[in-house]
This record gives C-alpha cells, sequence and structure tokens, in this order.
C-alpha cells in the first residue's frame, strides 16, 4: 500500500513536471504572464507552492480582460493538483486590480482526501500592479469535485501571488 502511494506520488509529480516544462515550451512563443506563489490550506494549514501561466488575453472589454490558463499545486503534505481553465482580470485606476479563475483538474491526495481525482478549482484575489511587468497579489481559492463523488470536503487555500510578463 505503501509502495503504490508512493508511485501514485511520483508519478503525479513527474506528470506536473512534464506539464509545466510543455507549458515553457509554448510560453516562450507567445508574450503571456507567468505566476508563482506560496499557500496555505486554511483547514489544515499546510504550506505549498503554486504555479500558473496565463497566455495573452483573448478578449477584453473595457478593463476586463480573460485568457486561457494552467496552473499547478503542491503541498507538503504530499497533496498535488495541475488544472487547466479559463482566468479574467478587472483593472482598477491606480495599479489595482481584482483576479478569477475556474480551472478543472486531477488531484491526487497525500494527506488530504478530496473524494476523488476530478477536482474543480475556483479563485478570488485582489492585487496592485507594481509596474508594467510585474505584480502581487493576494487571492483564496476554493477546490471542489463539485459534488462528482458522493464525498466531497472541499478544501479551500489563501495565496500569496507574484507574477511577471
Amino acid at each position: 500500500m505503501v509502495l503504490a502511494s508512493l508511485c501514485a506520488t511520483r508519478c503525479i509529480r513527474t506528470a506536473v513536471s512534464v506539464i509545466l516544462l510543455c507549458v515553457l515550451s509554448l510560453a516562450m512563443q507567445v508574450r503571456g504572464e507567468w505566476v508563482a506563489g506560496v499557500t496555505s490550506d486554511v483547514d489544515t494549514h499546510g504550506v505549498g507552492g503554486v504555479a500558473e501561466y496565463h497566455w495573452q488575453d483573448f478578449g477584453a472589454l473595457g478593463a476586463l480582460s480573460g485568457n486561457l490558463a494552467v496552473a499547478g499545486r503542491l503541498d507538503a503534505d504530499g497533496d498535488a493538483w495541475v488544472g487547466a481553465g479559463v482566468a479574467g482580470r478587472y483593472r482598477f485606476g491606480g495599479g489595482f486590480f481584482v483576479e478569477g479563475s475556474f480551472m478543472p483538474g486531477l488531484y491526487h491526495g497525500g494527506d488530504t482526501d478530496l473524494g476523488g481525482s476530478l477536482q474543480f478549482r475556483s479563485l478570488l484575489g485582489a492585487g496592485y500592479d507594481i509596474n508594467e511587468d510585474f505584480s502581487i497579489s493576494l487571492s483564496f481559492d476554493h477546490m471542489s469535485n463539485g459534488s462528482t463523488q458522493s464525498d466531497n470536503p472541499g478544501s479551500d487555500a489563501v495565496m500569496l501571488r507574484f507574477s511577471i510578463r
């Protein structure tokens, strides 16, 4: 049982690494935005890291813009998630913005069982553009299987995020 769990964890970590390398190679071709952050689970207080790539905006309506994005998260408890979806940002004057995203993805539970591999991450945050290339934000995300399984405990996390364009 322990060997199977160790093998599954290594497979998930390898898959996340391969996906991030593929995203990196695609990102070199277009100007997008890289996001890296530190995350803390609200319930367990576990600490982890998150990495995201947001492609160039596919559309804008005034101060609201949207793009496609991929993300991966790994924490000290051995929990791992990788997903893809849509992200948006609304810019206020003076460099302030709010951001949000929705990404279905695959989850591997280390110490935290979320009731299945399919997990949906929704994120809402607020931030500030330091300059045209860098921004910082604080966000809250919720991960859930959307009741696709009978067990759906969900997970909430707070993230400090740094972005480079």
